[in-house]
């Protein structure tokens, strides 16, 4: 069995706008061991990325805010350190690759400096240590021409190859939790390849545990080794990546496994989920996915299901697995 590093337990992180007060994520519970990757998956604002911001304490300047549950990382309380504590940490033992590379980069440093800063903070690397540590993070990830990369901006390099930058930074300080919000999103699919194998690489040479956020379920296979669904949220289902893709039992993730194109399949018609995500401001009582779904009965629209086990290291959070509080009800 490996260590636990991070614990999340009964997160609560809320948005406050004049509208009302969004519970953007509401009672999640995730656990990611030492050198395991997590998938973390679900549509548009079902709160992955905001769980992500959470564990790293990147809401201050905006409308969100923690309210409720605990984040343990190697047996601290993530929640409770002060701003300076938390500084030491981020970037040096929990790293994170943002969505948007161009965005996430400073526009007017250079690679090198961007990464200098990072490594001369967390590491006491300055001058020409420090230069020849990035130019080895660098060709670490694949870059050609590194040796002059470092002094080019970002607007100079390709999509990949600031993926790839981001990536560099992230590692260069060896962290034991990288967290990666959608790393491959708008990459062609072979420069997706390369940059999933890349991490798999890395996470295998230092032993780092990744918690990836995604709404692409073969990258999914391609990764992870445990999968834990949101929606609305919340966390529907959670299991093993082969139990899960062999024996899904949420209709929530059901219809995401049905909407993936197969090769073998004689119709090609791909399964879609009817409706959209409901407004986090006006969600429905009972079951958040009921009005969505192909096997609601009337119960799902007036009791909140429970996340509960439904077999070996595999829980759901539906009420077609628990019959008992369907009865009693």
């Amino acid at each position: 069995m490996r260590d636990k590093l991070l614990t999340i337990e009964n997160l609560k992180t809320h948005f406050f706008s004049d509208d009302g007060i969004v519970p953007a994520v509401d009672g999640v519970n995730i656990t990611i061991k030492k050198g395991e990757t997590v998938g973390i998956v679900g549509e548009s604002g079902c709160g992955k990325s905001v769980t992500s911001l959470s564990v790293m304490r990147l809401l201050k300047d905006t409308p969100g805010r923690v309210v409720g549950g605990s984040i343990q990382f190697k047996g601290k309380d993530l929640l409770s350190l002060s701003d300076r504590e938390m500084r030491n940490i981020r970037g040096n033992e929990i790293a994170m690759i943002f969505q948007e590379p161009m965005t996430s980069l400073n526009p007017v440093l250079t690679i090198g400096r961007q990464i200098k800063e990072a490594v001369g903070l967390h590491l006491g690397l300055e001058g020409k240590k420090a230069h020849e540590h990035v130019i080895e993070m660098l060709k670490l990830v694949g870059i050609p021409r590194a040796e002059e990369i470092v002094n080019e901006y970002p607007h100079q390099l390709s999509g990949g190859m600031r993926q790839r930058v981001m990536i560099a930074m992230a590692m260069s300080c060896k962290p034991k939790l990288l967290i990666a919000d959608e790393p491959t999103t708008a990459l062609d699919v072979t420069i997706q390849a390369q940059i999933l194998e890349l991490m798999k690489k890395l996470s295998a040479e230092e032993e780092t545990a990744i918690m990836l956020i995604t709404h692409d379920l073969g990258v999914v296979a391609e990764m992870c080794d445990r999968v834990v669904v949101m929606y609305a949220g919340k966390v529907v289902e959670e299991a093993d990546i082969y139990e899960l893709f062999e024996n899904p039992k949420h209709p929530y993730t059901k219809g995401l496994l049905q909407s993936i194109p197969k090769l073998r399949e004689k119709k090609n018609r791909l399964g879609s989920i009817p409706g959209t995500v409901p407004n986090p401001l006006e969600r429905p009582p009972g079951c958040k996915f009921a009005p969505r779904c192909s096997e609601v009965f009337d119960l799902c629209r007036e009791v909140e299901p429970e996340l509960l086990p439904v077999g070996a290291d595999h829980q759901c959070r539906c009420l077609l697995y628990q019959r008992d509080l369907v009865k009693e009800a």
